[in-house]
Parts: C-alpha cells; structure tokens; sequence
C-alpha cells in the first residue's frame, strides 16, 4: 500500500509509522517543518527507500499544496490517516482558532488535496483521528472549549466526506487515552497499543463503515 500518515514525528502518527513501514509499506511521512525527530529520521533511513518526508505546518494554507507536491509520481495512495492535532487547555478566540485550524480544517483540506490519488485505489480508505471529547453524547464533564468543538467539527466532516464520496470509507476514530506530550504521564494507553489498534481497524475497514465513529479497539461510540 501507499500510505500518508500526518503527525508523524512522535507520539501515535510515529509508531503508525512504524508499523506501515514494518510491513512492507510505502510511507509519506508528514511532519512539521524543524519538527523532524531522531526517531522518525531512523525509521526513514531504515526504509531503504520506502519512506518520504513532507514538511507542513498544518496551520498555515499551503499545506495541502506541499502534500499535493510530495505525492505527485504516486498513482495512487491507498491509506491516508490524519493523525496531527492539538490540544489547547483555554477558550480565547485564539485557542479556537487554532484548535479548528489543526484539528478540523487541515484533515479537511488534506484529504480533498489527495482525493484524486485516493480515487486510483483499489480500496481507498482515510482515518481521521478524533477524540471522545468530540463526542456530544458523550459530553459529561464540560470544560475543554475549543478541543471538543473542533473534533465535533471533524466528526461532522468526516460524516459529509463518507456520504459525498461513496467510493470512500471514511471514518473517524477515537485512539484512546494515550501516554504521548498531549495525553501526559498518567495516561493508561501506550502509543504502540493505541497505533496497533488504529492500523487494525483501518486495514478491516469496508464500505460499510465509512462516516462512522470508533475507538481504536474498533467499538463504534455515540455521537
């Protein structure tokens, strides 16, 4: 498979990274600019070959043009999953603006950039990873403004994109409480755990799954 994974330098994206590259995949790996990590620069020159970089600050509006750029000799791309996010305790116009620009626009924007490529795919397939506090359902302890409109946006993206695209399955998931600089120190779930579960779902995902919201062990959770 052809696969991009976005927030790649650490975290959940670097050991999905890990894992598409273990088994044999080709990988455009997505990173900030200066964000390149020892750990990710050895996975790359480990892939003999296999592992392409593309810097792109999610935030600013030329970031689909530079996916668009590092992907141009792929006929196809197989997977992609939006893995770069942010978390952002406050509630100012700042913070929400931020939070909606990482978090909803840019996975936006990033899939109709590849969607062509996608569309070549024998079995095209995109995972946006969202979070439980992006769940309205779900919401029993308020708090955390900006974090939870933002991921409820990429629900509802995710939802438009499945029934727009039916050729596509699109889905949004839950990776679980993960022990990353985001999720802190007390987090129950290791990355690989979390990853492992992710890359699992992605690769059973059929028709039928596309516009629904699961956790990384595959469960489907409320809206």
């Amino acid at each position: 498979m052809k696969v991009i994974i976005t927030g790649s330098s650490r975290g959940i994206g670097l050991a999905l990274s890990r894992i598409a590259l273990d088994q044999g995949h080709e990988l455009l790996a997505v990173a900030r600019p200066s964000g390149l990590t020892p750990e990710l620069s050895a996975l790359k020159e480990a892939s003999q070959g296999r592992c392409r970089l593309a810097e792109a600050d999610l935030r600013q509006p030329g970031a689909a043009g530079a996916l668009s750029e590092a992907i141009g000799d792929w006929t196809a791309v197989d997977l992609l999953v939006n893995c770069a996010g942010i978390l952002l305790e406050g509630a100012t116009r700042e913070d929400f603006t931020e939070s909606f620009l990482v978090n909803a626009i840019a996975p936006f924007e990033l899939t109709q950039a590849v969607l062509p490529k996608l569309k070549h795919s024998s079995n095209p397939r995109v995972v946006h990873l969202t979070s439980r506090m992006g769940s309205i359902a779900d919401n029993s302890s308020g708090g955390h403004y900006a974090y939870r409109a933002s991921k409820a946006a990429l629900n509802m993206i995710n939802r438009s994109l499945a029934l727009d695209h039916p050729w596509l399955t699109s889905v949004v998931v839950h990776p679980g409480w993960v022990r990353t600089r985001m999720g802190g120190g007390n987090a129950p779930v290791e990355p690989a755990d979390s990853a492992a579960g992710i890359w699992r779902l992605a690769l059973a995902l059929a028709s039928g799954h596309s516009g629904r919201f699961f956790d990384y062990q595959g469960n489907e959770l409320p809206w």
